[in-house]
């Protein structure tokens, strides 16, 4: 997948600015996609050199001009033909993962903080996430749209429980790991 077919997703909900196509990225897409406002204006540029974007000039009064960018007949099959496509498993790109394979037992208090901290902070996105199931999807019946948004919602919920699970592991690990090296020392 790439931010290409992000930011023709996006334009096939509605037109939107630059601006306001990375504010999709600072709400419901950054739960699940990161990327820089640069790269958002420079696939935008690249889109539309494609023609799988256009765009209107709009003029502002006092400001500069802002470009309001709308999917073309072209990126819709562009998109279609990727949403047809199946995807392959996503790899694993943990780097604590890393940390905790490649350590010795001098690191272990470092790793508890970083453990720490990663666990609050999955903690923060989780109660996020259920901030956002009851404000947006706990109101009875939901569109069939709805209840695709749904699921990414949901799949965001179970991995931020399964990290929390799987960090309050390590984290007893660690930690008698920690205090059995501090005691043979």
């Amino acid at each position: 997948m790439s931010l290409k077919h992000v930011l023709l997703m996006v334009l096939k909900k509605q037109s939107a600015t630059g601006y306001g196509i990375t504010k999709w990225f600072d709400g419901p897409l950054g739960y699940f996609w990161d990327t820089s406002h640069q790269r958002v204006y420079r696939a935008l540029a690249k889109l539309h050199e494609d023609g799988w974007v256009s765009f209107e000039v709009v003029p502002q009064h006092g400001r500069p001009d802002k470009k309001v960018y709308a999917i073309t007949p072209l990126g819709e099959q562009i998109l279609d033909g990727w949403m047809r496509k199946p995807l392959p498993l996503p790899k694993v790109n943990e780097p604590f993962l890393v940390k905790l394979f490649a350590a010795d037992t001098k690191y272990l208090g470092v790793l508890i903080d970083e453990a720490n901290q990663r666990l609050e902070e999955h903690r923060a996105v989780l109660e996020d996430y259920r901030l956002v199931e009851e404000t947006y999807f706990s109101a009875g019946q939901l569109s069939a749209e709805q209840q695709l948004m749904y699921l990414t919602l949901r799949r965001g919920q179970l991995y931020e429980e399964s990290s929390i699970q799987w960090i309050s592991e390590a984290l007893s690990v660690l930690v008698d790991l920690h205090e059995n090296n501090n005691k043979n020392a």
